[in-house]
């Protein structure tokens, strides 16, 4: 049985890595999914693969996450052409400058929280009028483990997503009264564009001993398929969620609480979180 017939979805980030694999397998679910990313041409590509696997489930729409109204003109095109969104999840992502903050420079800095967490705002904004009216929906936002703890070089990268996981909480606690869940997913350390382009990144401008530890992650074949995550998204995304709002989740964690595909039993998020 498909999870999310008849449901719509906005994916962000969708032209490739973990938000493509997203998109793909709600599709699969039966779901209509709307794509949005920056790059128009890799999005076309993206959505030509899934419509090989679910025709008529695909649409795409090229724009900047951290505008305004480019989130604004993504949901409602969304609205006109499949009349119902059900689902939001928050993706868009880009790692940032990767340099001590003395030497990041603002146009950087706003760059990366405008992709990363304004982006995250903005949609989560514009979709959640439509759920309120129809009293539910599904957000679920991209984080990292790097929100709560130092990185150096990074630390526009992780101020971003430890900002993605108190949206994440204080959007839950707002919406619960409406029947609308808020959760995030930190995928940990993925095999993906993003990886490939830390690894391409020198010495010099990474740290020896930073580059090393990226390099060996894919040496070491410990990256996670973004395929195995966007099996969880699925779950929080679907019936089979219930209730669960408010979590920040790692792959491990939503396994240990027995959540995810691997649950037939859906569970309930004790309340005063």
């Amino acid at each position: 049985m498909m999870r999310l017939k008849n449901k719509t979805a906005i994916v962000t980030g969708a032209g490739r890595g973990l938000g493509k694999a997203i998109a793909k397998a709600f599709a699969k679910e039966g779901a209509h999914v709307m794509m949005v990313s920056l790059d128009e041409n890799e999005l076309q590509k993206a959505a030509r693969e899934i419509e090989q696997e679910a025709p008529g489930k695909a649409m795409v729409f090229a724009g900047n996450v951290s505008r305004e109204n480019d989130a604004a003109e993504a949901v409602s095109r969304t609205l006109d052409s499949f009349h119902n969104l059900d689902i939001l999840v928050n993706n868009a992502g880009i790692i940032g400058p990767p340099r001590f903050l003395e030497d990041t420079d603002l146009t950087s800095w706003n760059a990366t929280l405008g992709v990363n967490l304004t982006g995250y705002f903005l949609f989560t904004r514009t979709v959640l009028p439509h759920m309120v009216r129809q009293s539910s929906g599904k957000i679920i936002n991209i984080v990292s483990g790097l929100g709560g703890m130092p990185f150096p070089r990074f630390c526009a990268y992780a101020v971003s997503k430890a900002g993605g996981i108190q949206l994440t909480k204080s959007v839950a606690s707002e919406m619960e009264q409406f029947g609308i869940q808020v959760n995030a997913i930190d995928p940990g350390v993925m095999d993906t564009a993003m990886q490939d382009t830390i690894r391409g990144m020198s010495s010099e401008v990474l740290g020896k001993e930073l580059r090393s530890r990226f390099t060996e992650y894919k040496k070491d074949r410990i990256l996670k398929d973004p395929d195995e995550v966007a099996q969880l998204a699925v779950f929080l995304a679907s019936k089979s969620s219930g209730r669960i709002t408010g979590q920040i989740g790692s792959m491990k964690l939503y396994r240990e609480k027995g959540w995810g595909s691997i649950s037939p039993r859906p569970q309930v998020a004790p309340k005063g979180r």
